[in-house]
């Protein structure tokens, strides 16, 4: 019998934050030439304003914002994954605190609730 246990090989998946000046870009490129994102450009802005560039680290994965405190970024681990659902004006919070456990947070908001929400999260979590 095997005593096979991927958590006791596992390599993280590990990717480089990306500009928060060329994150806000790309969704406002997404506003302008796709579907309207203005109110995760607003969130980043808010972000970016609030709390420092260098608090937090982020990527953008299709129209997904992936916020983290680490730095490299682990897919599946420390992080918050938001997304704006323009077609039913309101937001998706996920957060993944573990590789090998589900989304530990799971919520959905009105759209005029982002950065409110967000806030309250930081300090939920302690970040």
């Amino acid at each position: 019998m095997s005593h096979y246990d991927p958590r006791n090989t596992y390599t993280p998946s590990l990717t480089p934050p990306q500009p928060w000046a060329g994150i806000e870009a790309f969704y406002v490129s997404l506003t302008k030439d796709a579907f309207d994102q203005q109110p995760m450009v607003e969130l980043i802005r808010h972000i970016r304003s609030a709390y420092a560039e260098n608090r937090f680290h982020a990527f953008t994965s299709m129209h997904t914002l992936v916020v983290s405190v680490n730095n490299p970024i682990e897919f599946n681990r420390d992080n918050l994954r938001i997304d704006y659902h323009f077609s039913d004006a309101n937001w998706e919070f996920n957060y993944l605190s573990n590789p090998f456990k589900p989304a530990e947070f799971i919520r959905r908001y009105s759209a005029s609730l982002g950065i409110e929400k967000f806030d309250n999260f930081v300090k939920m979590i302690g970040w």
